[in-house]
């Protein structure tokens, strides 16, 4: 069940409230110290005056966090009032970019306040990531993220510049993106199995496009080659349509990608694809059978997105978002957009996709670590 922010914020107002109505007590701890104060000749009215002064002073710091919280309580009431950022690593055309746009258009609706899309591509994510650690924390700027910001990053990175534990608050997942292994034509591979024996047969000698370090290509790729026994070189670039289009010339030969990413070049026989994830649901990759039915079992090669606030954001805000968030997923114009890019819709509540993302961290770490995927 949704709470409302007045419902949530009502036990922090009249708490203050309470504080606010015991200005009498104040008055009269007041006058007892201006009257100990004519007396202090004697020691006992001095020790007295010490007495007060201590409460004066304990008083006034147990008012100053209300007041502060109060200061807080009201920016969350009226929140948005402002135009949003919603950072976004990738540029212009990449997978998250292609959902942060109409989804901003959606929170615009819904919240009544501007919302633009910030492209912040670069270094593994760290990029938008440090943005958002510095960015105030009162709902104003966002974040899309995928199971590398929150999960993989601080695996992959020795030296990453934030914390996904500490740095980021979860505010709601948007949707699961199939992934689909593709290849270049000319590498002369029709399926998984042809894949593997023509990278064990020229070991070192085949590439692999990713849309940078620990991105979900790179990672997703690293993992499966581990499971195969492959040696395949890494080329990462700054996005996914960067990617893509290497692959496309030629100039590498494996792209582990997006199905929304790569559809309409395989549609147009530019790449073959060899499998899918188990949730793709696009005639064009019909015929593609999942990692698993291609021998490997228990392979997981699906992808979220999420958004994301600073850590400090209220709960109310927080919750605002979410349920913005929501109502953008049931708008039947961004559903269709998602089934048009092969994606599906997910929502749950704030702390359900914290939980999620607690979970991942336990599974999907040691296992990365045990691999040892690191940046190139």
């Amino acid at each position: 069940m949704f709470i409302s922010a007045d419902q949530q914020m009502r036990p922090f107002a009249c708490r203050t409230h309470r504080l606010g109505n015991d200005s009498a007590w104040s008055a009269s701890v007041l006058h007892q110290t201006k009257a100990l104060v004519a007396d202090r000749a004697t020691s006992k009215a001095a020790a007295s005056l010490d007495c007060c002064l201590l409460a004066v002073a304990a008083v006034t710091m147990f008012n100053a966090p209300a007041y502060a919280q109060s200061e807080a309580s009201e920016a969350a009431r009226t929140f948005p009032n402002k135009t949003i950022t919603l950072l976004v690593n990738g540029g212009p055309g990449s997978l998250p970019d292609i959902f942060a746009r109409p989804l901003a258009d959606n929170l615009r609706q819904s919240l009544g306040q501007t919302v633009v899309v910030d492209n912040r591509p670069g270094a593994g994510g760290m990029v938008a990531m440090q943005q958002l650690k510095d960015a105030k924390a009162d709902g104003h700027t966002l974040a899309i993220i995928t199971n590398a910001h929150a999960v993989w990053n601080p695996y992959v990175f020795p030296h990453l510049t934030y914390s996904p534990s500490a740095d980021l608050k979860p505010v709601s997942p948007i949707a699961i993106l199939p992934m689909a292994l593709v290849v270049n034509p000319q590498l002369g591979v029709h399926s998984v199995p042809e894949l593997v024996a023509k990278a064990k047969a020229e070991p070192g000698k085949l590439n692999y496009a990713s849309s940078g370090n620990g991105s979900p290509p790179h990672v997703l790729f690293e993992v499966w080659r581990n499971q195969a026994g492959l040696e395949v070189e890494h080329i990462p670039f700054k996005t996914g349509p960067d990617a893509l289009t290497s692959t496309v010339a030629g100039d590498t030969q494996v792209y582990f990608a997006g199905t929304a990413l790569v559809e309409a070049m395989v549609r147009d026989n530019k790449l073959k694809v060899l499998a899918v994830s188990p949730c793709v649901n696009s005639s064009t990759f019909a015929a593609a059978p999942t990692m698993e039915q291609a021998g490997f079992p228990g392979y997981e090669s699906a992808v979220w997105l999420g958004v994301v606030a600073p850590a400090d954001t209220s709960d109310v805000v927080v919750n605002t978002l979410n349920t913005a968030i929501a109502k953008a997923l049931a708008n039947p114009r961004f559903a269709s957009i998602m089934q048009a890019n092969g994606s599906i819709p997910l929502h749950e509540s704030a702390s359900d996709f914290a939980h999620r993302i607690d979970h991942e961290r336990q599974t999907w770490g040691p296992q990365i670590e045990r691999i040892g995927i690191r940046p190139n």
